[in-house]
């Protein structure tokens, strides 16, 4: 059950305070928090949380988002954000709390779940949505600016200051605000060549699944040997380091399976390509690309190569 609004918001003078006092406006997350389009953002929100009448109450948009967003700019782990949260009045305004309040927000197995309902596609188009907000709202600080600049003069009785030409105040600027509503989670693994076949692989047999899928009952779907690929990427990939001789068979192990399983799509994609969704065949053309690079520093036993897909 849905029943937050992202438009009842309030300012931050009207956030309750039990130890007096009032929030100060600006401050980076009250600046953050008006530049982000919560409205927007609750429309997309809403569209992954299923029937909205039924089921237990969902947390608001701005918390989940908002807490994201905190986790990924502080760096911490979800119990460290919830603790950051309950004891700082400003990230409990940046979730949209309206007074602040000791207990815990939300627990934080929470944040599990908030991560995925928010994809890349969806933290893009905040960022740009964000960056717009700011430029206008820069924009608009300037104009004031020229404006006010301009009335800061004293006309002489020909129309003219004193000096011949208008009096400018002195700005005295102290920098750029830069603001930042990346929410990507940050101990997303590091992309090694071997995580990056490894994700390459595992996309590759989806694709297989979804170009197989018309001939099913009528001939064998290729092999692509997935439960034993992923049992050797793991088995290196919980290694805390490695040894580079290993490293270097594990590569050459899922540089085999990608292989494999491109030459089973060249095969099952000769006329039935037009299945595959966009997103599917984008990846398609970047993983035969990443194939070639990495096979290429494989074979040099380099670990670097010009415009390298990471």
């Amino acid at each position: 059950m849905y029943e937050h609004n992202a438009n009842q918001l309030i300012l931050p003078d009207k956030f309750f305070l039990p130890f007096g006092g009032s929030l100060n406006p600006d401050n980076r997350w009250i600046v953050m928090a008006s530049l982000i389009p919560w409205s927007e953002v609750e429309k997309e929100y809403k569209k992954r949380l299923g029937n909205l009448n039924e089921g237990s109450k969902a947390y608001s948009v701005r918390l989940a988002l908002g807490s994201l967003i905190i986790k990924e700019k502080l760096g911490l782990s979800d119990e460290e954000t919830v603790l950051a949260i309950t004891e700082n009045p400003y990230l409990q305004y940046f979730i949209g709390l309206h007074s602040f309040q000791e207990k815990a927000p939300f627990d934080s197995s929470s944040l599990t779940h908030f991560r995925k309902r928010f994809d890349a596609d969806i933290i893009n188009d905040i960022n740009e949505q964000v960056i717009q907000n700011q430029q206008k709202m820069a924009s608009e600080k300037s104009s004031e600016n020229d404006s006010s600049d301009d009335d800061d003069w004293t006309p002489t009785s020909g129309g003219s200051s004193q000096s011949g030409a208008p009096k400018k105040t002195e700005n005295n600027y102290q920098g750029k605000l830069l603001l930042d509503a990346t929410c990507t989670p940050s101990d997303i693994t590091y992309p090694t060549d071997i995580g990056l076949l490894n994700a390459a692989r595992e996309k590759l047999e989806g694709i297989i699944d979804t170009l197989h899928a018309p001939f099913v009952g009528k001939q064998h779907k290729p092999r692509t040997y997935r439960q034993k690929a992923r049992k050797q990427y793991l088995a290196l990939s919980k290694q805390r380091k490695p040894r580079i001789q290993k490293i270097r068979k594990a590569v050459n192990q899922q540089l085999g399976y990608v292989r494999h399983n491109l030459k089973h799509i060249e095969k099952l994609g000769k006329d039935s390509l037009h299945k595959l969704s966009n997103r599917e065949y984008r990846d398609l053309l970047v993983i035969q690309e990443m194939y070639r690079q990495q096979a290429i520093m494989h074979k040099e036993n380099s670990s670097s190569i010009n415009d390298r897909i990471v």
